[in-house]
């Protein structure tokens, strides 16, 4: 009887390794685990496979043009209001007398004390470092009556080509007997070149009485708004001769040297000239930058508000986007993906799909903001607050990087909040997830 011995045994192949199965890894308790670049192309596939998931995100770009467009309404408002800050003031760093106290909204309530020997105080200053010009004003509140009508004015004498003044008929006036009207004066009180006007000057000798000028000429004042609507523009000469106060001035205009900062400026001035204040443009135009920056905090207020609200409509609409992909995900999972690799791939995807949202976004925003920029944007018709009827919105760069962070970060976090939920559940439950 024969033994039937056992089969010799048989040497089994490893199994092979499926191409790709390179990127999967066992981690425990947490099944395979993917690498990078497999979970990058994951992302990619999932986008070319469903494109409705693309179509789902045009509301992030009408989000990024709606924000941008803000921040360029923001800038444009605070480029016109520091340009008419600098026409008004016409220089970086303003000198006074010490204790004159000088009020931009309001000339004529004006504390003047006068700078004496004005052209040796000049010539000291025009002299001091980083200074590039100096240009004496003297100014005085007056009445001013023409046509049998009078009108309170500011008088300012001044170097009417210097200080840019725009004449846009006859000529600049020389001597006690010439002035310069504005145009709102010339179309309200009815005047124009070539009418005589009385003025009854504040601190001119009492028995000097009322003087008699000829108007010799009009300039354009628009680009001042209503700070300097009631100025009449004179030779700083004459006015000194109506004041009888010979080299004598109430304000000097400084203009710095490129790349000289007004602040060390004005310290510096203030420390080799005692008996008088320097202020910078920014100071001396408080009122101005105090407008600006209440009215640049409600844009940004009403901007924020803008953004939250944009933040949770993208929320929502990424947390149905990836809703909508639920069997997606549950079938992920009965397959072996873990929780963190399914999570990335998605937090991928949104960011792909987003980021291309943000860029179209942007793009259209640059587009609009630079035809809008060339063009103008009308405010209104009649004389504004500050200089200028148009705004010419821009964009800055921070402002571009700042709406893309945000517009990437809120897609990230509903991404990340959405995934978790769902992922908590059993691969049952997420496919019959709401």
């Amino acid at each position: 009887m024969t033994r039937a011995t056992d089969p010799e045994p048989t040497e089994h192949p490893e199994p092979t390794e499926h191409p790709g199965s390179a990127a999967r890894r066992e981690t425990p308790g947490q099944g395979a685990s993917l690498d990078l670049r497999y979970k990058l192309h994951m992302a990619v596939s999932m986008i070319r496979a469903n494109p409705r998931n693309a179509r789902t995100f045009a509301s992030v770009s009408v989000a990024t043009f709606g924000l941008l467009l803000s921040f360029a309404a923001i800038t444009a408002m605070g480029t016109m209001m520091t340009q008419s800050a600098s026409d008004i003031i016409s220089g970086d760093v303003s000198a006074f007398a010490d204790g004159y106290e000088y009020s931009m909204l309001n000339p004529e309530s004006d504390v003047v004390t006068y700078i004496a020997d004005a052209e040796s105080t000049v010539q000291r200053v025009a002299g001091a470092e980083g200074v590039e010009q100096v240009r004496p004003r003297l100014t005085a509140g007056a009445s001013m009556t023409a046509e049998a009508q009078d009108a309170g004015v500011v008088l300012v004498g001044s170097d009417v080509a210097a200080e840019g003044y725009e004449i846009v008929a006859g000529q600049a006036p020389a001597g006690a007997a010439q002035v310069c009207i504005n145009i709102a004066q010339r179309d309200e009180l009815g005047i124009d070149v070539g009418t005589s006007v009385r003025l009854s000057v504040a601190g001119a000798p009492v028995d000097a009485g009322p003087v008699t000028a000829d108007v010799v000429c009009v300039y354009d004042n628009s680009r001042f708004g209503l700070f300097r609507s009631s100025s009449v523009v004179m030779d700083i000469a004459g006015m000194q001769q109506i004041l009888d106060r010979p080299d004598a001035i109430t304000q000097m205009l400084i203009t710095l040297t490129p790349g000289v900062d007004p602040a060390t400026a004005a310290a510096s001035l203030g420390a080799d000239a005692p008996g008088l204040q320097f202020l910078t443009s920014k100071q001396t135009a408080g009122l101005i930058f105090t407008v600006l920056a209440a009215q640049q905090a409600i844009m940004w207020a009403l901007v924020i508000v803008a953004a939250l609200i944009c933040a949770v409509l993208i929320g929502n609409v990424v947390g149905f986007s990836l809703r909508r992909d639920r069997r997606e995900l549950a079938t992920m999972r009965t397959m072996g993906f873990s929780a963190r690799d399914i999570e990335t791939v998605y937090a991928m995807q949104v960011l792909l799909i987003g980021l291309g949202m943000v860029i179209i976004g942007t793009v259209a925003a640059i587009v609009a903001v630079a035809i809008a920029g060339a063009v103008g944007i009308p405010i209104g018709e009649g004389q504004q607050l500050f200089g200028g009827d148009t705004l010419r919105p821009s964009l800055k760069a921070s402002d571009v990087l700042l709406t893309g962070a945000l517009m990437i970060a809120a897609q990230q976090a509903a991404n990340a909040l959405a995934a978790r939920k769902l992922l908590s559940r059993s691969p049952v439950q997420m496919a019959e997830a709401a």
